[in-house]
């Protein structure tokens, strides 16, 4: 009898069951195309069994049986757990590892309660390679389940610079796939500061793909150790196939979406959470889809400041520090909301490896929020109240230069707005109270006293 079953063999699905059985577990894997099943029987073992039917997969499976649903995220989902459930036993383990709605996944916790099957929703980070060597694993819901398949997942999940596993229950019902949600939120914010800093290194610092290439690779030893350093210093070198030029100068410019950034947006604003350096990013992609082809290319003549590498640098670091506390304030105010105990330090420590925004500055954020410390502001804490301090002055200056030279930056200039304001007790808010209650006798709160007021407005004759 198998240890772990896997539905759904497409590369994930693949990936994630080679995962399972390199790391010593034995797994049964199916699916309803009979072409990803033979893919798999190549490389068939005593612990890598590929199975042609729903009764052979099930009965293949040790009790309780735990099986990792890996397909389309939506209705196939549903369908899937229907296909199931009169196959199983009570207290078997259904988790569904792909990137469903938080919504959908709080129903079908409580679905699968009621017929006894634990239930849980897991963001899976990390792309095909991840998938196979080690991704980062969110999974919430059913804390009893989690301790039965803890063994296996941890042996999956990517380690961590210290050998922790990024992987540890999230929380209830549906905060696994909530906080994958916010992981693409942060995701876009973060690969659009990205690009916004690249096109300030080429159409202002006049610097070529390759001399860009090593700036990056620069940052990635130190001030902006990540992931997406990497690979963007990767991209930016990379020769093409078809031409003599780099491939980045024909790459159309274009950024596609799946749709985890909207979701993301659409529950921040249904929780009044300041999410604007994620909602600039994902607006950001559909203006590359919007954008006419009529306008003239940005020509900077002024003069290169001598330290506008530095403060870029600077500012990107800064900016990263932004859209991870806009992210975290969301969690935040969504475990509020939703009744969910998160737990902030494992929810940093699973994204340390494994994922696409992986960075050193997540060791950090662990640190910010341990011995369950509370913040609700990631800029509260010491060690980034001191980046902000140290890193504003060069944002303000990339900001100021990029407006002079006519080149959007969205998400550096929301991170500057964001940082003037959240920390701003004058905001001119109360000029919009006033106006409401001038138009809409919407009444307001005064600074002076306690109470609600409403003022009989006049116009002067």
């Amino acid at each position: 009898m198998q240890q772990f079953g896997v539905i759904g063999l497409s590369v994930m699905g693949k990936n994630l069951a080679l995962n399972v059985r390199n790391n010593g577990f034995s797994v049964s894997g199916f699916s309803i195309d009979k072409k990803e099943v033979d893919a798999l029987a190549e490389y068939q073992d005593e612990k890598l069994k590929p199975t042609y039917s729903w009764e052979e997969f099930v009965n293949s499976l040790e009790k309780p049986r735990k099986i990792l649903i890996q397909i389309m995220a939506g209705k196939p989902v549903d369908e899937t757990l229907h296909k199931l459930l009169p196959l199983l036993d009570k207290g078997d383990i259904l988790i569904d590892g792909g990137n469903s709605n938080f919504h959908d996944t709080n129903r079908r916790f409580h679905e699968m309660q009621e017929h006894g099957i634990h239930f849980i929703g897991m963001g899976v980070s990390g792309g095909e390679e991840g998938a196979l060597k080690g991704p980062a694993l969110m999974p919430g819901g059913d804390e009893e389940a989690y301790r039965e398949v803890a063994p296996i997942l941890e042996a999956m999940a990517a380690k961590n610079d210290d050998g922790q596993p990024c992987v540890s229950f999230i929380g209830p019902e549906g905060s696994g796939h909530y906080v994958k949600m916010v992981h693409n939120g942060i995701e876009y914010a973060i690969m659009q500061e990205f690009s916004e800093v690249y096109d300030l290194l080429r159409k202002v610092a006049r610097k070529s793909n390759d001399e860009m290439s090593a700036i990056f690779a620069d940052w990635n030893q130190g001030l902006v150790k990540a992931y997406l350093s990497e690979i963007t210093a990767a991209v930016l070198k990379q020769k093409d196939d078809l031409t003599p030029d780099h491939v980045i100068d024909h790459i159309l410019n274009v950024a596609s979406y799946k749709g985890t950034g909207n979701w993301m947006l659409e529950d921040g604003v249904h929780l009044g959470a300041p999410i604007s350096v994620i909602a600039e990013a994902v607006i950001a992609r559909f203006m590359s889809k919007a954008t006419t082809r009529e306008g003239q290319e940005i020509s900077w003549n002024g003069d290169v400041p001598d330290d506008l590498i530095e403060n870029l640098g600077l500012a990107l670091q800064l900016s990263q520090a932004v859209a991870y506390a806009q992210g975290f304030q969301q969690l935040g105010m969504a475990a509020t909301a939703y009744n969910w105990a998160l737990r902030y330090p494992a929810i940093a420590q699973s994204w340390e490896a494994g994922c696409i925004i992986r960075s050193a500055m997540l060791k950090d954020i662990e640190k910010a929020f341990a011995d369950g410390k509370q913040l609700d502001n990631l800029f509260q804490d010491q060690y980034f109240k001191q980046l902000l301090e140290t890193n504003i002055p060069a944002l303000r200056k990339v900001i100021e230069l990029a407006t002079q030279a006519g080149i959007p930056t969205p998400t550096l200039s929301a991170s500057l707005n964001y940082l003037e304001s959240i920390f701003n007790p004058s905001l001119p808010a109360n000029l919009i109270q006033g106006q409401r209650d001038y138009f809409g006798a919407h009444t307001y709160f005064r600074n002076d006293r306690e109470g609600v007021y409403h003022t009989e407005w006049y116009e002067e004759k």
